[in-house]
This record gives structure tokens, C-alpha cells and sequence, in this order.
């Protein structure tokens, strides 16, 4: 079967301006608060990252619960956006479903607010995997969105921000 490529977008509101937005942003291996139940049950869980991702270039690896690991590059950093590549996976489902790539982006606005843009380029390689798409993307969008509520708690939100239908949807604190 020739793989067929999907991407799956995720975007929440944050309480503050595209440049403090911007230190706060980190990959799915890099958050600090725990997965959800959902996360845990389809995802192996990150246990430890070796190598950089600051600049063009770079390469991190990240090993997970399964003994597994993936392995991404940094493609391009612009203004307030981030590209990478996956260059290796071995996690659970690699070989069936293949992450390819991504990106995150902080959007600003006009009131002084701005909004976390989350892509996710994978390929099914498996055509008995097409009738659950819907529910790979389901997962997909529940990385997306515990990422977004670390960067919300890293800036010091008690609880998150406005999410795009699907995610939870928690009250703002002041500040």
C-alpha cells in the first residue's frame, strides 16, 4: 500500500503576547504536566531526551515507556515558529502509523493576546488503519492539547485557555 499523508491542527488562545508565548513553547517530551489517561493508554509515554533543538539543524532523540524512541530534526525556526522532521521512529505503532514531521506556531493578536497553532504530519501505512482515522487524529489532538496546557501553566495560568472544540475548556485566571 502507498502511504496516505494526513496532518492534524490543533490552535488555543493564551493570555499574552506572542513573545512570551514563544519561551513557553515545547514538544510533547518536554511537558511537565502528566498525560492524560487517554495519552497513556494509545501513546507510550516520554521518559528521557538526549541531544538539542534550538537551532536549524539540530537533533533530539527521545526515548519512550515502550522501549521505543523517535528521533526529529529541526527543519526551520522563523519568527515565532518552529518546523521539524521525524528522521526515526520505534515507538508502538511505527512501521503501521508514521509520524513524519510538524510544527508549532504563536499567532499574535491585536489585544495582545496570542494563539499556540500545532500541525502533526503523520502517514498511514496500513489500510486496515483508515476506518480509525478519526480517532488516530482523536489522539493526535489530545498530545496537542496537554502540550498547550503546559505552555498554560508554564505561563502561570491557573488553568487553560480557550481551546478549539474537543479540548477541555478551563476558566482564566487573572493575570
Amino acid at each position: 500500500m502507498n502511504p496516505e499523508s494526513f496532518v492534524v491542527s490543533s490552535v488555543a488562545r493564551l493570555p499574552c503576547g506572542a513573545d512570551r508565548a514563544w519561551e513557553k513553547v515545547c514538544f510533547y517530551e518536554h511537558i511537565e504536566l502528566p498525560p492524560s489517561w487517554v495519552l497513556r493508554a494509545a501513546l507510550p509515554v516520554p521518559v528521557r531526551t538526549t541531544g538539542a533543538y534550538r537551532k536549524v539543524g539540530d537533533v533530539s532523540r527521545c526515548l519512550y515507556s515502550d522501549g521505543g524512541h523517535l528521533t526529529k530534526q529541526i527543519r526551520s525556526i522563523d519568527d515565532h515558529r518552529i518546523e521539524f522532521d521525524i528522521l526515526e521512529q520505534t515507538i508502538r505503532y511505527a512501521g503501521r502509523i508514521d509520524l513524519r514531521g510538524g510544527s508549532i506556531e504563536i499567532v499574535s493578536h491585536a489585544d495582545g493576546t496570542s494563539s499556540v497553532v500545532m500541525h502533526t504530519r503523520y502517514e498511514l501505512r496500513a489500510r486496515w488503519l483508515k476506518p480509525i482515522r478519526y480517532f488516530i487524529d482523536r489522539v493526535v489532538k489530545a498530545m496537542h492539547s496537554i502540550v498547550m496546557l503546559d505552555m498554560q501553566a508554564r505561563l502561570g495560568c491557573a488553568a487553560g485557555a480557550d481551546h478549539e472544540e474537543g479540548f477541555r475548556r478551563l476558566p482564566l485566571s487573572p493575570g
